[in-house]
C-alpha cells in the first residue's frame, strides 16, 4: 500500500513539473491587473487528461454459500486502494484505465458431524452381539469458523461521465469491464474446533476424547485453498469531487466489481480427509468441497482520495507597446490588420473556433466600417480574443483595440461609450457573469492606458444573459462569445470640425 501511494505522489509532482513546460507563454502588452482567481475550474467540467488516487474499504468480499444444515457463512471486509488515468474527450464524457489492488475475506461457521466410517469394534466384550459392537466415526465441527483471505490485482477499462454542480462540486459516473487476477490466497480456522467422534447406535453412546479410538481435538488448522487464479467482470463507480485549487480535486467515490463466473476449482466430498493422518492437511477448506457453492468475488465500498489535472500554465511576459499616430482630418486610423501569430488577417474572422487555446468574439464587419457608425445604443461587435477562460488579452486582440483607441480620439463628441462583454451558458450563470464582467474592465483598462478617459469608458458584464444565437449549437454558441463597443451618449458640440480646402 505505501508504494501505491508513493507511486501517486511522484506521478503528480511529475505532471505538475510537465504542466510547467510547452508552448510559450501569452505576450500580455498592458499592464497586469490586480489578480482575480479564475474559477471556471471550480465550477464547470473540464477536458483533458486526469490521474487519481483513492483509497479506502468496504465490503469486499469472498462470495459463496453453505448448505443451512452445514453451517451458515458471513460477509468479508477488505480494503481498496486505486490509481488510474482518465482522458475526457469532452467537458463531460471520457475514458479510462486503472489498477485497483484490492483484500478479500470470506467467513464461514460450520456446525454438523461429518461421518467417516462405521466397523465393528473387535476390542468389545464378546458377548455384545454384532450389532452392539457397531460404531461410526465422524468428524464433529463444533463452531469451527474459517476466516478466507485474499488479495488480488484489478485492471478496469470504461467510460465515465462528469457534471458540474454549483459552484465548487461535480458529479462523476461510470461504467468498466475489469479483469481480475488473484495475487494471494489462504485460509485459517480462528474461532471453534474440529474432534473426532465415535458413536455406539445400539447403546446410543458417544465417546470423544479417547486416544486409543485415534479421537482426537484439532484447531488452528490453515492453508492454501485450491481455485482459480483469474476472472472478468463489470464495475461501476459514483463520485463527488470539490475543487482545492484549478488542477486538484479531492474525491469522494462509491464504486464496485462483480466477478463474472466461478472460481472452484474442486468439488470434493468430506471437507475433512479421514485417510490423511497429518491434521494439518487432512482439512481442505470450504472452497474445496462439494457443499460449498460458486466461489467468487465481490467488492462494493467507498474511498477518498486526489484527483490532478495536467494542465499548462504559462506566465504572461510584460512588454511595451506604441500606440499608432493619430490622424486627422477625422479619418480613422489605417492599422495594420494582419496578425502573423494566425497568419490571417483580423478582419477576416469568421464563426470558427481558434486555435492555441484561445477563444474570440464573431465579427462580421470589418472593423473601421463599424465604428464609423455613431448612433446612441448601436452595439459594435468587435474580435477580442482572450486567453481561454481567462481575462487575460491575447496579443491579436491589441491592433483592434488600438483601432478603437483612435476612434475615441478623433470622435470626442462621443463622451460615453460601453464595452459589454457576453459569454455562451458553458459553466455556471454566477461564473459566466463574473467572467464577463472581468474581460469587460481588462479592456476598459487597456483603453485608459492608452490615453483614452476614464470618464469616457464604462465595462458592463452581461454573462451569459443576451445571446445572439441558440446556444445548444456550437457553431451559434461561438457567435454569443463577444465584446461590443456601445456607444452611450453624443456631446453634438464637440464634433470634431473639418479642416477647409487650402
Amino acid at each position: 500500500m505505501k508504494k501505491l501511494l508513493s507511486a501517486a505522489v511522484a506521478m503528480i509532482i511529475a505532471a505538475n513539473t510537465w504542466a510547467q513546460t510547452g508552448d510559450p507563454a501569452p505576450r500580455i502588452t498592458y499592464d497586469t491587473l490586480p489578480p482575480m482567481p479564475d474559477t471556471l475550474a471550480i465550477n464547470a467540467a473540464r477536458k483533458g487528461h486526469f490521474v487519481f488516487f483513492d483509497i479506502g474499504g468496504g465490503m469486499n468480499n469472498v462470495a459463496f454459500s453453505v448448505e443451512d444444515t452445514i453451517g451458515k457463512k458471513n460477509l468479508g471486509f477488505g480494503l481498496t486502494a486505486r490509481f488510474g488515468y482518465r482522458y475526457f474527450f469532452s467537458p463531460n464524457w471520457g475514458i479510462g484505465v486503472g489498477v485497483n489492488y484490492n483484500t478479500y475475506q470470506g467467513i464461514s461457521k460450520l456446525a454438523y458431524d461429518q461421518f467417516l466410517e462405521k466397523n465393528i469394534d473387535t476390542l468389545a466384550n464378546s458377548n455384545f452381539t454384532e450389532e452392539e459392537r457397531t460404531r461410526e466415526f465422524y468428524a464433529a465441527f463444533d463452531g469451527l469458523k474459517e476466516r478466507i483471505t485474499m488479495s488480488a490485482i484489478t485492471i478496469p477499462i470504461g467510460l465515465y461521465y462528469q457534471q458540474s454542480l454549483g459552484s465548487k462540486f461535480r458529479l462523476g459516473a461510470g461504467v468498466n469491464f475489469a479483469y481480475t487476477q488473484i495475487l494471494t490466497k489462504k485460509y485459517k480456522t480462528v474461532d471453534g474446533s474440529l474432534h473426532n467422534r465415535c458413536k455406539y447406535p445400539a447403546f446410543n453412546l458417544t465417546i470423544d476424547e479417547l486416544q486409543e479410538y485415534g479421537l482426537g481435538t484439532y484447531k488452528k488448522l490453515n492453508g492454501t485453498p485450491d481455485i482459480k487464479t483469474s476472472t472478468m467482470g463489470i464495475g461501476g463507480e459514483l463520485s463527488l469531487h470539490y475543487a482545492l485549487t484549478s488542477q486538484l480535486d479531492i474525491t469522494l467515490n462509491v464504486c464496485g466489481t462483480y466477478r463474472l463466473g466461478d472460481l472452484k476449482n474442486r468439488k470434493e466430498e468430506y471437507l475433512w480427509n479421514a485417510s490423511d493422518t497429518v491434521a494439518n492437511t487432512a482439512y481442505l477448506g470450504v472452497t474445496q468441497v462439494a457443499f460449498c457453492k460458486n466461489v467468487n468475488l465481490v467488492n462494493v465500498g467507498a474511498t477518498i482520495g486526489l484527483r490532478y489535472r495536467f494542465a499548462k500554465k504559462p506566465q504572461p511576459q510584460i512588454i511595451e507597446r506604441v500606440l499608432p499616430p493619430i490622424i486627422e482630418d477625422n479619418v480613422v486610423a489605417e492599422v495594420d490588420t494582419f496578425d502573423s501569430w494566425y497568419n490571417r488577417n483580423a478582419d477576416d474572422f469568421g464563426v470558427n473556433i481558434m486555435p492555441m487555446g484561445y477563444t474570440f468574439v464573431n465579427s462580421g464587419l470589418e472593423m473601421t466600417k463599424q465604428l464609423e457608425r455613431k448612433q446612441v445604443g448601436d452595439p459594435i461587435g468587435v474580435p477580442i480574443h482572450f486567453a481561454l477562460n481567462s481575462d487575460q488579452l491575447a496579443d491579436t486582440s491589441h491592433t483592434l483595440m488600438d483601432t478603437v483607441v483612435v476612434f475615441l480620439k478623433k470622435n470626442p463628441d462621443v463622451i460615453k461609450m460601453e464595452v459589454s462583454a457576453h459569454t455562451d451558458n458553458i459553466g455556471s450563470d454566477a461564473y459566466n457573469l463574473d467572467l464577463s464582467k472581468r474581460r469587460a474592465r481588462t479592456v476598459v483598462n487597456y483603453l485608459i492606458r492608452q490615453g483614452v478617459e476614464p470618464e469616457r469608458v464604462v465595462a458592463v458584464g452581461y454573462g451569459e444573459s443576451r445571446p445572439l444565437n441558440d446556444n445548444s449549437i456550437d457553431e451559434m454558441r461561438e457567435i454569443n462569445r463577444r465584446v461590443e463597443f456601445v456607444i452611450l451618449a453624443l456631446d453634438e458640440t464637440k464634433i470634431p470640425k473639418k479642416k477647409e480646402d487650402d
